[in-house]
């Protein structure tokens, strides 16, 4: 089994981050692990002064034919801390290719990225690069682009070419080696939440993870769990996780997608651990996962801990249940942990008890079957975006009457990519004035695909920071101006 991974603090992390040197053998050392991300002084004053992490990737299967493309926002109020840029290969040699385009759309030519191996598959702890997936080397490789300012206040999309000279010793495996590329911002919002970020390559297949066997990795059977350590909280509150994962064959390839558990476990009481199964499906294209998830954090707990499985739930062992010839029925997913991002928010107000005037939702894809609260029938979901973005938003009067906007109610962010935030602020007059309708009415587009979600904004009913309505997460709220009057 690999090693469980050092706890420390956030005070404890900053000591450590601030005491390294950067070397050429400190960069490489995420083998087969996530480790505090490091590089340059940059990289390491953004974790401090950030409050939030936003991603978005691309699978990279369709090169060279096709680029990649990966769009991600930059709203009002946001401030880049750092732009830094991700990708995955298998290769025949350890000659890894570190060198990517990347065009902002727009812009009319292409930049060269030249990476730096941030972690390689290991056989063993401390040992030397060897044979991975497809009989082949891998290697994480990151790259900060924050100079470039290819992003900009706004939609930015990013086209991710080249990669040109990656080749498998076997090319009938069905993988070219070009897994896919993922954008992770880092930026400050004056929220006053907190960054932490850890990077590398970890990989794991259930098939390699059978002690005493000839096929058994003491590291690519299973991966090592990663904790973020932050001061506890009176109160629940909820925390953005941002990862990203590479290397997991989707229905598109397989025929159906292939199991794994992501585990997250807020703090110490087992009833408190997420086990999110089957999320890991090539949303981002073949090969490629962005994984966000609002962790809810219970009071006094100090740390969030996770890690990435690769099996059924509940577990099934796929040697009990082969085939009549021997071949596998159920074949749980391989795949390459590149990075994991944590945004701890301070404590707010966490139940709804007067009609707000503000609400702020986090956009995590999902579809109406993804919702989870206790509105009951008077939160109606209709539509399913599966993920897409950026996404318009704006407001509908009735089911009936979709193109007339709600009124006493503004939509301040109209535009929103994955992670990003969806703010309603009320807008009415006299008597209506300084708080929301008692339903908040939104309609989420792309590309000619609309979800209408009808939410209850009164508090009469339960709302509360952490419900899920569909695609959105209430992250925060502001009472109305009527609140605590007499």
């Amino acid at each position: 089994m690999k090693p469980a991974h050092p706890r420390t603090n956030k005070l404890t992390l900053t000591a450590t981050l601030l005491s390294l040197t950067f070397s050429a053998t400190l960069l490489a050392e995420g083998n087969e692990m996530l480790l505090p991300a490091v590089g340059s002084q940059a990289i390491i004053d953004a974790q401090l002064n950030g409050n939030k992490i936003r991603i978005s990737g691309t699978g990279l299967h369709t090169l060279p034919e096709l680029p990649g493309s990966i769009t991600i926002d930059l709203n009002p109020g946001e401030t880049i801390e750092r732009v830094l840029l991700y990708w995955q290969v298998f290769d025949e040699d350890t000659a890894y290719d570190v060198d990517i385009d990347v065009e902002r759309m727009g812009d009319g030519f292409a930049n060269m990225v030249t990476g730096q191996v941030i972690g390689e598959y290991v056989e063993g702890f401390g040992g030397s690069p060897d044979l991975a997936f497809y009989n082949a080397y891998s290697a994480t490789i990151r790259a900060d682009i924050t100079d470039l300012n290819l992003i900009q206040p706004g939609s930015n999309t990013l086209l991710i070419s080249g990669l040109d000279q990656i080749a498998l010793p076997d090319p009938n495996f069905g993988d070219d080696g070009r897994n896919g590329a993922g954008i992770l911002l880092i930026y400050s919002d004056d929220s006053g939440d907190g960054v932490q970020l850890l990077d590398g390559h970890d990989a794991a297949w259930w098939e390699r993870n059978y002690p005493g066997t000839a096929k058994f990795s003491e590291t690519l059977g299973s991966t090592v769990p990663v904790r973020f350590q932050f001061e506890p909280a009176g109160v629940e509150r909820f925390a953005a996780l941002s990862m990203f994962i590479a290397s997991v064959e989707g229905s598109g390839q397989t025929g159906s997608d292939r199991p794994s558990v992501v585990v997250i476990r807020p703090g110490d009481d087992p009833a408190d651990e997420i086990r999110d199964a089957d999320a890991l499906t090539s949303n981002r294209g073949d090969e490629w996962d962005d994984y966000l998830k609002m962790v809810p954090i219970p009071a006094g707990a100090d740390h969030v801990e996770v890690e990435i499985l690769s099996q059924t739930d509940p577990y099934v062992d796929p040697l009990t249940v082969l085939n009549p010839d021997g071949s596998k029925s159920i074949d749980p997913a391989s795949f390459v942990w590149l990075a994991a991002g944590l945004s701890t928010p301070q404590p707010v107000e966490s139940a709804c008890e007067c009609r707000p005037k503000q609400l702020t939702f986090t956009y995590v894809g999902g579809s109406c079957a993804a919702s989870d609260n206790d509105q009951g029938e008077e939160f109606k979901c209709l539509g399913n975006l599966n993920f897409a973005e950026p996404v318009n938003v704006t407001t509908f009067n009735h089911k009936f009457d979709l193109e007339t906007m709600q009124r006493d109610i503004m939509v301040t962010t109209p535009t929103v990519s994955l992670g990003g935030a969806v703010t309603v602020i009320a807008d009415g007059r006299g008597g209506r004035a300084g708080r929301l309708p008692p339903q908040t009415k939104l309609i989420l587009q792309v590309n000619g695909t609309m979800q209408t979600l009808d939410i209850h904004t009164s508090c009469s009913l339960p709302l509360n920071t952490g419900d899920q309505f569909g695609p959105l997460v209430l992250q925060s709220f502001v009472q109305g101006d009527q609140c605590g009057r007499d």
